[in-house]
């Protein structure tokens, strides 16, 4: 089951990379545009994906070819839930780019989080980061998915609550605000005592957030809510330090 996983990760990161290609071949809408079509949302990240989507894409891509040019004890354990994880995130984009359906985005991200999360757990019980440059990659792409997929479902709360209530983005602005931040800072803690405390998650997550900053700062100017988020990177951050502290690895 190891040696199929592990095959299935090259042809899985392909297709990561290739979907969210589409909507520039005239298929579907890109994430990007339809979650501002109706006007911009105050959860909605300001320029992240851009940014981090190419790295977490590269890191899953090289452990996907390490794994199977030279496969180890390690790829063997994580490539299981990874490739569930790429498979379903990759589903997630598809819909979310050709349907749009906010229901159904959310529902597809919670099974592919949980894989990522327990790619990081088994990460986490074999060592993590062992100071080798085969670890770093494994550590920075199971991080990084991990990170980055709880900050998806948690920006996908509000957009689902607004949809329930047949609002639009600018009808709950502080309401969508809190909705994406304490499930964030809730699933961060949640992560750390029970799953990894894996820097790269932070980053992931952290990017995000501070995206979600910049949105509220200079496209709604909702400055208030820019310094709110802030305090809630800096909560991130903070439990993370304090925990590796109390509970070192």
């Amino acid at each position: 089951m190891s040696r199929v996983a592990r095959q299935s990760l090259i042809p899985i990161a392909i297709v990561q990379g290739f979907v969210p290609t589409l909507p520039g071949f005239g298929i579907g809408q890109s994430i990007g545009a339809r979650a501002v079509a109706g006007g911009v949302p105050p959860e909605w990240p300001l320029n992240v994906p851009v940014v981090i989507w190419p790295v977490i894409f590269a890191a899953y891509l090289t452990l996907a070819m390490l794994a199977n040019v030279k496969p180890e004890h390690v790829e063997d354990r994580l490539a299981g839930p990874l490739a569930l994880a790429g498979a379903g995130h990759a589903i997630w984009m598809f819909s979310a780019q050709m349907f749009g359906l906010v229901w159904l985005d959310f529902l597809i991200l919670l099974p592919v989080l949980l894989c990522a999360w327990e790619a990081a757990h088994r990460l986490g019980r074999i060592g993590g980061f062992d100071g080798t440059t085969r670890r770093l990659v494994s550590c920075l792409s199971v991080g990084l998915m991990a990170g980055w997929l709880t900050f998806l479902v948690a920006i996908s709360l509000p957009e689902l609550g607004r949809w329930l209530l047949q609002r639009g983005p600018s009808d709950m602005v502080w309401q969508s605000l809190w909705l994406a931040i304490l499930p964030m800072v809730t699933l961060a803690e949640v992560f750390y005592r029970r799953v990894s405390r894996s820097g790269w998650f932070v980053v992931a997550l952290g990017s995000g957030m501070l995206g979600i900053a910049a949105n509220t700062w200079y496209r709604t100017e909702t400055h208030s809510l820019a310094f709110i988020v802030l305090i809630a990177v800096w909560i991130v951050i903070a439990r993370r330090k304090g925990l590796a502290v109390s509970r070192p690895d």
